[in-house]
């Protein structure tokens, strides 16, 4: 054989096994099986309108390591011990089994972590006998989490672009307790997104399940929850028009976090992205220049505006979706959620259009809705004796502006009469609680559930009479 052949060989030879070294080293730089359960292939649209359906019995189990889950008891304590609060925001890997009456598949490696400021509780303490007390908590499912994978592999590709339910998350509120007593209604909240939406208004999808853990080998029934839509990116593509280069407008978070969310002048400190460790009272949820943007000009321009009630009734319909704050503001009142823009100064984003600048006001946190809840009222009446109008000395700038035009305040009283007329009614809520009392209670009650399990309608129905009632009195 000539030198020159045997060279030929070689190098095919060198060549062929280099190119299945790198095709192993491709597929095997994380177990090429192992990460193509990672990708979901599941038709979301569907799968969207399946969890979002109040007639389909869901269930949720969460797959901890027992490991997991102590590490984030631990982390939560640790963050107890210095800031007072449990709330740390890491999240933490899990697997997801979601089951409904048609569908059941399972998610593997999403993120968890609790939820809410206020009402976020440790999901497991010790009692006396140092025995292991589960508790109800909120909280969220980042379906797009990368956890610490570096951005080199094809696992961290797969998981930062990962829908599920065509959502990148996922929020969960168990039904909460106020001066020791559950919700028992179960529903509320999900019913005031009903409203809310039936009102015209943008605003998030909801619906509810049950939960369960799975923390090692110990299954924990842990109750019925709402399920909620994030509002985020994805629900502003889905809601909103983008610029020709595909960007959408700014969109703030706004809570009484730091100070009262009221749209006063003085809000500069109080405006900004936030940390793990910082939250804004304004928080900017997108256009962060990767947590690096520090300016706000739309939002200050909105801010002299409102603080400015000539300009703002002359052109109040250039700077927010007026038709779409009357309906806001009258549904809210209906179902009395004083934990919003005109009681609280908190609890509702803010988006801003990328054309024009005109500002559109979302909803969102209405467990306090239809005789239950945090109120102002120190009555006990749920503000079912409230003026129609705002019964502050000191209201949000955007409040007094508003009703202070004429044409504004008759839109108003209009959608006040109309919601009351169409679907501000007993037996629309009433529905919906047995569709939702057939589907869950007896599973409640068989499997020992955390948090209620009988449901009942409280107080609804006179709630839905009195508020109805007084509403037409004023207008009248």
């Amino acid at each position: 054989m000539s030198l020159w052949l045997r060279r030929i060989i070689l190098i095919v030879l060198f060549t062929t096994t280099l190119g299945v070294v790198s095709v192993y080293a491709y597929y095997h730089q994380e177990d090429y099986e192992d990460v193509s359960e990672y990708i979901n292939l599941r038709d979301q649209s569907d799968d969207y309108d399946q969890l979002f359906d109040n007639h389909n019995f869901k269930t949720f189990t969460i797959e901890f390591t027992q490991t997991t889950f102590d590490q984030m008891i631990a982390n939560m304590q640790a963050h107890f011990d210095i800031y007072g609060d449990y709330v740390d925001n890491t999240m933490y890997p899990v697997n997801l089994i979601y089951t409904d009456a048609d569908e059941s598949f399972t998610v593997k490696e999403i993120g968890f972590r609790t939820r809410s400021s206020t009402s976020r509780n440790l999901p497991r303490t010790l009692d006396w006998r140092d025995r292991y007390v589960y508790h109800q908590t909120s909280f969220q499912l980042q379906f797009n989490e990368t956890f610490d994978y570096a951005d080199t592999t094809n696992i961290y590709q797969i998981l930062k672009t990962r829908e599920v339910f065509n959502l990148e998350q996922l929020n969960f509120e168990y039904s909460q307790i106020y001066d020791g007593d559950y919700d028992e209604a179960m529903i509320s909240e999900a019913f005031a997104h009903y409203l809310y939406e039936r009102a015209g208004l943008i605003v998030a999808n909801a619906s509810y399940g049950l939960v369960y853990l799975k923390i090692g080998e110990t299954i924990v029934s842990y109750g019925f929850f709402t399920i909620i839509e994030p509002i985020d990116s994805e629900f502003i593509k889905n809601n909103f028009n983008s610029d020709k280069g595909l960007n959408y407008g700014d969109l703030y978070k706004v809570t009484d976090i730091m100070t009262e969310g009221d749209l006063r002048t003085d809000y500069e400190e109080y405006i900004g992205v936030d940390t793990d460790t910082y939250r804004f009272t304004y928080s900017l949820r997108n256009n962060t220049l990767d947590g690096t943007r520090m300016t706000h000009e739309g939002f200050a321009s909105f801010i002299n505006h409102l603080n400015d009630s000539d300009y703002f009734s002359q052109y109040y319909d250039d700077i927010i979706d007026s038709d779409l704050l009357a309906r806001y503001l009258a549904i809210a009142f209906l179902i009395g959620n004083t934990d919003d823009i005109r009681y609280n100064f908190n609890n509702y984003y803010l988006y801003f259009d990328i054309y024009t600048n005109r500002v559109t006001l979302i909803p969102f946190d209405l467990d306090s809705s239809l005789g239950f809840g945090k109120h102002l009222d120190l009555s006990g009446g749920y503000g079912v004796d409230y003026d129609i109008y705002f019964n502050l000395d000191d209201a949000s700038p955007l409040i007094t502006d508003f009703f202070s035009v004429p044409e504004l305040r008759n839109l108003y009283e209009g959608y006040l009469s109309q919601f009351i007329d169409g679907f501000f009614d007993y037996q629309e809520f009433l529905t919906m609680y047995l569709d939702a009392k057939s589907l869950y209670e007896n599973v409640l009650v068989n499997d020992h559930h955390l948090g209620n399990k009988i449901f009942d309608t409280r107080n609804s129905e006179w709630y839905f009479t009195e508020k109805s009632i007084n509403v037409i009195s004023q207008l009248q």
